[in-house]
């Protein structure tokens, strides 16, 4: 099966979630001998096609590259570019085409550019998203009308993190030995999960409170970063909020952390809560979007809604009942074994792709 995939992002990208997804997913399918050309925008792969970052010129490349490698399937991303010419080659010279939906809009579509957007969407023989949450979300947001629909949730992977990556970790943000350490992976460049993590930086003036050495972790460097140190320093948590920038592998802060956190309004199904539960770590999360599909309050994780004084009393309710923190862990790592694995991911697109 020849198969094109056009995406935004890829390797070597800053693209979070969404390019641990596609990663995750190519190499899966690639294991099982699917024929997998990548055309993307941003990133560096030199096995695959970098289209040029221009919006316009990036489908118009994506699409002489499609005539070349005469798929026949096509894969494509997010985005009316991504999208665009996999309509026009599906139009030309026939092929099954699949559109996936990763993450929540950032606001609503102009009516000319969701007019475009739902003609594009209606040559599609399936739009799959990684979540039932983000397909509400998605249809409220813009009121597109879709064709056939699919969930296709993220597998996770978690690699082993040595205790050495861990204190080099801690000493390289001045985290002491005996702190508490909470995580929130990936939350600087989206506004929903922007408004959540100051919610969470809230909840921690609370919390510090009662345990002065508490520290957050807050990884990534996005283009709401700066405004979410000054907006710590402004409530006087320097010491008690760390943001690290980018990382090279996310997972050590994971395996670091006490409580994972994941406090966003809006949301697909996040990677980084998949990992936290693979992990087998305790997780307070917001009752939005794909995330109660992965955690069931009380059972796997704990669930609240996006307001301060219940953020705070969670954490601060697993910091005091360490067994209980440690049971919801076991049962969070149980569902991601069972319910979260590229395995059946693949399983899914393989069908979509040859239907």
């Amino acid at each position: 099966m020849k198969v094109a995939l056009i995406a935004n992002y890829w390797k070597n990208s800053d693209g979070g979630g969404i390019k641990t997804y596609l990663v995750s997913l190519v190499d899966t399918l690639t294991m099982r001998g699917v024929d997998v050309d990548v055309i993307f925008r941003d990133g560096e792969d030199p096995a695959q096609l970098h289209g040029p970052a221009n919006k316009f010129l990036f489908a118009v490349s994506s699409y002489r590259h499609l005539q070349r490698c005469r798929p026949e399937t096509i894969h494509s991303q997010e985005s009316w570019y991504c999208l665009l010419p996999g309509v026009l080659y599906k139009k030309v010279h026939g092929c099954r085409l699949i559109h996936t939906f990763l993450s929540e809009p950032r606001a609503k579509m102009a009516l000319p550019a969701k007019i475009f957007f739902q003609t594009l969407l209606s040559s599609c023989d399936c739009v799959t998203f990684v979540s039932r949450g983000l397909r509400e979300r998605v249809i409220e947001i813009d009121d597109l009308s879709l064709p056939r629909t699919a969930i296709t949730y993220a597998g996770v992977t978690v690699g082993d993190v040595s205790d050495d990556e861990v204190k080099r970790f801690r000493d390289a943000f001045g985290i002491p030995e005996g702190a508490i350490v909470l995580a929130a992976i990936g939350m600087t460049a989206y506004p929903f999960k922007v408004q959540g993590l100051k919610l969470l930086i809230q909840a921690v003036a609370i919390l510090r409170e009662t345990y002065p050495g508490i520290v957050l972790v807050a990884t990534r460097e996005g283009p709401y970063s700066e405004e979410l140190r000054e907006f710590a320093k402004r409530m006087q948590l320097e010491e008690n909020v760390i943001f690290t920038g980018n990382v090279e592998n996310p997972q050590v802060p994971l395996k670091l952390c006490d409580i994972y956190t994941h406090i966003t309004l809006g949301d697909g199904l996040p990677m980084a809560l998949l990992e936290a539960m693979a992990m087998g770590k305790p997780i307070v999360a917001t009752r939005i979007a794909g995330i109660p599909e992965a955690i069931t309050d009380r059972m796997n994780g704990l669930l609240v809604e996006p307001e301060v004084g219940e953020v705070a009393e969670k954490i601060s309710f697993l910091l005091q009942n360490r067994d209980v923190g440690e049971q919801l862990g076991m049962s969070a790592r149980r569902t991601a074994e069972e319910r979260f694995t590229w395995s059946s991911s693949a399983d899914l697109f393989q069908s979509l792709y040859s239907v």
